[in-house]
């Protein structure tokens, strides 16, 4: 049997062709698959295709005319419906993806940022004073800075307990760090349209909307129970402060960015110098980053509530 060429490109043109349209249903299963709402949509629009095909099957042309009717304006109903779906998507393709902020930033910086950072939850965390803090990481959050007030300041516990103290006129938004700064504060955030319990209120939904289109890291504090939450990727999870710590360290700094002590003492030992043995043992210094965290996914706990939550 003789392939000709044309054979072949049919052939590549129907692999690519398959490719692409499972490219397509894999983009829509990630889109749909934490949106309850959505997949009650889609559920219903199943349940349309499956009558159309029962009212065919028994003649109903009546009925199945106003089925058609419904289908033929299918298109535009669905881009109406799946709106904050597509319009998500859209922004994550977008979004240029930037090299890391942290590079002009050294590793100390990064620690001494972080200590304030964790410093200030745990203090808003005790006193119950709600806070909404943006890090940014690799997709650029300049459309979301321009709408709040620049400040462009470094970052301390002292300066975010200011901000987030309640009456100040910038309490009531969202801080935003790019780097080591603070590069704004009252920076509004598109709320999630997901529905989360009627517990977690606007500060909770706007973390998680932003976390939604970006890859950036929110950190929520509760006015109500001083609770320290982090959204990521959609996720909203709880945890406690030395938690936070571990997690942004985990993140934030470099995991090969060594010590310089370490690398005298690595050194030290190819060399063959070693420690008297008289000397009592130190204790070995362990990154803490490592241990074991105990972290509650709050989004899956009760979908009870409503998305109008009362503000925390």
């Amino acid at each position: 049997m003789k392939i000709d060429l044309s054979d072949v490109v049919l052939i590549v043109r129907l692999f690519l062709d398959i490719l692409a349209v499972w490219g397509l249903i894999y983009m829509a299963l990630r889109l749909f698959r934490n949106n309850y709402r959505t997949i009650q949509i889609l559920k219903g629009i199943l349940i349309l295709l499956f009558v159309k095909g029962l009212s065919m099957a028994l003649g109903l042309q009546a009925f199945g005319q106003v089925i058609n009717t419904f289908l033929q304006w299918g298109v535009l109903a669905i881009i109406i419906l799946f709106q904050p779906e597509i319009r998500g998507m859209l922004e994550k393709l977008g979004k240029s993806s930037i090299s890391s902020l942290n590079m002009d930033i050294t590793r100390e910086e990064t620690i001494l940022m972080i200590d304030e950072l964790v410093t200030a939850c745990q203090q808003m965390s005790a006193s119950k004073t709600g806070a909404l803090i943006t890090i940014q990481q690799t997709q650029q959050l300049t459309d979301y800075v321009n709408t709040g007030i620049r400040m462009d300041s470094v970052v301390s516990s002292e300066l975010l307990g200011t901000i987030f103290q309640y009456g100040t006129p910038m309490h009531d938004g969202a801080v935003i760090i790019q780097g080591n700064k603070i590069a704004c504060a009252a920076a509004y955030f598109p709320p999630t349209t997901r529905d989360l319990p009627s517990k977690y209120g606007a500060r909770h939904r706007a973390a998680v909307g932003i976390s939604e289109i970006t890859d950036s890291i929110t950190i929520v504090v509760s006015e109500e129970t001083g609770t320290i939450s982090l959204a990521v990727n959609g996720q909203l999870t709880k945890y406690p402060v030395e938690g936070l710590r571990r997690f942004l360290m985990n993140v934030l700094v470099p995991k090969d960015d060594l010590d310089s002590s370490n690398v005298i003492m690595r050194t030290a030992k190819q060399l063959g110098f070693s420690r008297n043995r008289d000397e009592s043992p130190k204790k070995t210094k362990t990154d803490e980053r490592i241990q074991p965290l105990q972290i509650v996914d709050l989004c899956n706990i009760g979908q009870e509530g409503g998305k109008h939550g009362k503000a925390r």
